[in-house]
């Protein structure tokens, strides 16, 4: 803070004000500025193409996905090959086919960890690490990388292992996921980042998973037509399993 002297030299060098009015037009000024940098972004939707490729098989899937963190719920519309919705609302999977509920699974509650909510949060970076349980061990810079490495709490290390992140130009660039004994189980690659309103949206994500016999899985999903805070296609945010039934 200025020693009161020095501030009020501030204020007096601008004529025509007096300490009370300037002081509260600051204050204006600044409650507008925080205002802008914290904007609410709460929901986006775009479309989406997902490929995916085994040893023996390969699919492709095409459609459209809508988030909205106040709902927290996301909702995947496929039009190919098949034309349906899924649906993931708290713990619950729905498949909609046709205006109608066909299946209902019990799966974790991921939404608020889903990479849609990460965006909208602004904290996609360290992929939402800093706000788990899991704890920075050390950061190191390699090749205009900057890489991170976090560690699971003690209660948790004998079941899950460390998260090794990595950061190119202020933005994820991969993430790479071990089991407790040192294994690598999946790598994701974020690629070709477009700001939407100020957020950095990754346009394409690279997935690698390996299997228990160390075969890997690959799948790529490309975004495009990302809008935040859109209003089209209401109905579609607002998804109640009673109007499918």
């Amino acid at each position: 803070m200025l020693p009161l002297r020095l501030t009020e030299a501030f204020f007096y060098r601008i004529p025509h004000l007096s300490m009370k009015n300037l002081f509260l037009l600051l204050i204006s000024a600044l409650f507008i500025s925080l205002q802008t940098f914290a904007q609410n972004f709460y929901r986006v939707s775009g479309d989406y193409t997902v490929k995916s490729k085994s040893e023996n098989a390969s699919q492709l899937v095409i459609g459209r996905f809508f988030y909205d963190k106040t709902e927290k719920k996301i909702i995947h519309c496929n039009n190919f090959p098949e034309i349906v919705e899924w649906v993931t609302s708290d713990t619950n999977l729905y498949k909609v086919v046709n205006n109608k509920i066909v299946s209902r699974q019990t799966i974790p509650n991921f939404t608020e960890f889903s990479i849609y909510n990460m965006i909208l949060n602004n904290n996609l970076k360290n992929f939402g690490l800093e706000n788990s349980p899991f704890i920075l061990d050390k950061v190191e810079n390699e090749n205009g990388l900057v890489i991170s490495t976090w560690i699971p709490p003690k209660k948790l290390s004998k079941q899950m292992g460390k998260v090794m992140i990595s950061s190119k130009d202020d933005n994820l660039f991969g993430i790479v996921f071990f089991n407790a004994e040192g294994k690598i189980l999946k790598k994701q690659f974020f690629e070709d980042y477009s700001l939407l309103k100020g957020l950095p949206f990754p346009g394409r994500i690279v997935e690698i998973t390996y299997t228990i016999e160390g075969k890997a899985l690959y799948l790529v999903t490309s975004s495009r037509n990302v809008v935040v805070n859109d209003h089209n296609e209401e109905n579609l945010y607002h998804f109640t399993a009673s109007d499918y039934q």
